[in-house]
C-alpha cells in the first residue's frame, strides 16, 4: 500500500514515518539510564560493567554503520531502515528477557546493531526527499523524535521505577520498532537513490508524488546506473577536506560529553545529592528541555544556518560544563547541578546534536553519500562508545567536577576549531555542495 494524497500530504506522511526511527533511537539509547540503577541493584554491577551496559548498544552501532552504508547504496534506503527495525525488535525482546548480565549485554548489543543503521539511514533518506529550502527543518524532525524518545524513556522509567520493573522499561521499545517496520510499506523510496541506480521513471514518479521535482531534494537529471561506491572512491569523489570535516564533527559531538550526560542523567543527579527517584524526575526535566530546544532548532535551523547554531551551542556547553565544575568544587550540587545539566543538554540539542545529522547529509555527493555518511556515523558511535564507557571510571578518579572540566576544555577547543573551518551549507542544493572542497582558509559559506 502507498500514500495516495496530495504531494504535500505524502511528503508529510513520509517524513513522519521515517522520523519514527528517531523515536526508536531515542528510546533505545535513553531507556538504559532509568533501568541501570535497578539492574545494578539486582546484579551488583561494577562501574565498568555499568559502563558496558550503556555502551554495548553504542559498540553495536559503531560496528554496523560502515556496512549499512554499502547496503543502503546497493538495496535502497527503505530496506535498510525496515531491516534495522526488525533487528531492534529482536534485541529489545532479548534484553527484556535477559537472565543475567551477559544476556543483557548481548541484547543491548543487538539493539545497537539496529541503531547503527537507522541513525544514518533515516536522516539520509529525509535529506533526499526534502526540498532544499526546508531540508534543515525536516532532517531535524528526526532529532526532535530522538529527544521525544529520550523523554519517553525517562517517563516510563519514572512510572515503573517504584516496582523495579526494568524489564518492562526495556520491552516498551518494541512499539516504535513495529510502527517503523509497518510504515516502510507506506512510503516511497528515495528518488535520488532510484535515479542513481538508473530507475529514471520510478524516480520521476516518486519525486512527483513527494512534490519535490527539480527544485527539491534530488535535483540532478536522470542518469545511468551507478554501482555502490566503495569507501576509497567515495572519499576521492567527495574530497579529502569534506571527509575530514565530517569525521571531525562526528567525533567532536561526543567528546563534549553531551550524550554521556543524557545516558547517565539519573546517575549524575543522584550522585549530586538527589534521591534515585529524584534523579529520574530531574531526568524528565532534562528531557523536556531537550525536546523544547529541538523544537526551536527545527524552526530556526533553515533561518539562522548550521554554522551559528553549532558554534554557539558548543560555546554555551563549554561555559555550562565549567559551571558544573565550579558547583562541584564549591559544594553547591543537587538542584544547581540539575539546572546546569538542563542548560548543558539544551545547548547541545540546539547545536551539535541537531546540526551534525543535517550537515553530514548535505556535504557529500549522492553517489558517495551512503558510504561517507555511514563512515561518519561509525566514527560518531565509536566516539560515543569510548566516552560512555569511560565516564564512570573518570568520575571515580577525577570526580564529577573534574570530568566536566575535561569536557569543558574539549568543547571550547571544538568551538574555536569549527569557527575557523566549518563552512555554511544552508539552502544549498545537494548537488552543488561538493563541487569544490572547503578552502584551506577560514570561511563562512560553502560557496
Amino acid at each position: 500500500m502507498r500514500p495516495t494524497g496530495s504531494p504535500a500530504a505524502t511528503r508529510t506522511l513520509t517524513v513522519c514515518v521515517a522520523s519514527v526511527g528517531g523515536l526508536l533511537f531515542g528510546y533505545g539509547t535513553g531507556v538504559i539510564a532509568g533501568a541501570l540503577p535497578l539492574v545494578t541493584a539486582e546484579y551488583g554491577l561494577s562501574s565498568w560493567v555499568q559502563g558496558a551496559a550503556v555502551s554495548a548498544a553504542l559498540l553495536g552501532a559503531a560496528l554496523t554503520a560502515p556496512g549499512s552504508g554499502r547496503l543502503a547504496d546497493r538495496f535502497g534506503r527503505l530496506p535498510v531502515i525496515g531491516a534495522a527495525a526488525a533487528v531492534y525488535a529482536a534485541g529489545t525482546l532479548a534484553s527484556a528477557a535477559a537472565i543475567g548480565t551477559g544476556s543483557l549485554l548481548a541484547g543491548r548489543f543487538l539493539v545497537g546493531l539496529s541503531l547503527g543503521a537507522t541513525s544514518f539511514a533515516v536522516p539520509l533518506y529525509i535529506s533526499e526527499i526534502a526540498p532544499a529550502a526546508r531540508r534543515g527543518a525536516l532532517v531535524t524532525l528526526n532529532q526532535l523524535m530522538i529527544t521525544i524518545g529520550l523523554l519517553l524513556s525517562y517517563v516510563v522509567a519514572y512510572a515503573l521505577e517504584p516496582a523495579g520493573a526494568w524489564r518492562w522499561m526495556l520491552a516498551v521499545g518494541i512499539a516504535p520498532a513495529l510502527l517503523l517496520l509497518g510504515g516502510m510499506f507506506l512510503v516511497p523510496e528515495s528518488p535520488d537513490w532510484l535515479r542513481s541506480r538508473g530507475h529514471g521513471e520510478r524516480a520521476a514518479l516518486a519525486a512527483a508524488r513527494l512534490g519535490i521535482g527539480t527544485g527539491g531534494g534530488p535535483e540532478a537529471p536522470a542518469q545511468g546506473p551507478v554501482r555502490g561506491t566503495g569507501l576509497r572512491p567515495a572519499c576521492a569523489r567527495a574530497g579529502r577536506r569534506w571527509v575530514v570535516l565530517g569525521l571531525a564533527i562526528a567525533v567532536l559531538v561526543h567528546l563534549t560529553g553531551l550524550n554521556t550526560a543524557i545516558y547517565y542523567a539519573p546517575t549524575i543527579l543522584a550522585s549530586s545529592g538527589l534521591t534515585s527517584a529524584g534523579g529520574i524526575v530531574g531526568s524528565i526535566l532534562v528531557g523536556l528541555c531537550n525536546v523544547a530546544a529541538t523544537v526551536v532548532t527545527v524552526l530556526c535551523l533553515d533561518r539562522w544556518g548550521r554554522r551559528p547554531l553549532m558554534i554557539g551551542g558548543l560555546a554555551v556547553m563549554a561555559l555550562t560544563a565549567l559551571g558544573i565544575t565550579a558547583a562541584g568544587l564549591l559544594g553547591h550540587e543537587g538542584a544547581v547541578t540539575a539546572l546546569l545539566l538542563c542548560v548543558f543538554i539544551t545547548a547541545g540539542a540546539v547545536g551539535p546534536a541537531a546540526v551534525f545529522w543535517v550537515y553530514i547529509s548535505e556535504i557529500y555527493p549522492s553517489e558517495a553519500r551512503g558510504a561517507l555518511m555511514s563512515l561518519a556515523t561509525a566514527a560518531h558511535w565509536a566516539a560515543d562508545f569510548v566516552v560512555a564507557t569511560t565516564f564512570l571510571p573518570l568520575v571515580q578518579h577525577l570526580s564529577l567536577a573534574g570530568t566536566f572540566a575535561l569536557y569543558a576544555a574539549v568543547t571550547g577547543a571544538s568551538a574555536l576549531g569549527l569557527a575557523r573551518w566549518m563552512p555554511e551549507t544552508r539552502g544549498r542544493p545537494l548537488t552543488t555542495l561538493t563541487t569544490t572542497a572547503p578552502p584551506a582558509i577560514p570561511v563562512r559559506h560553502a560557496d
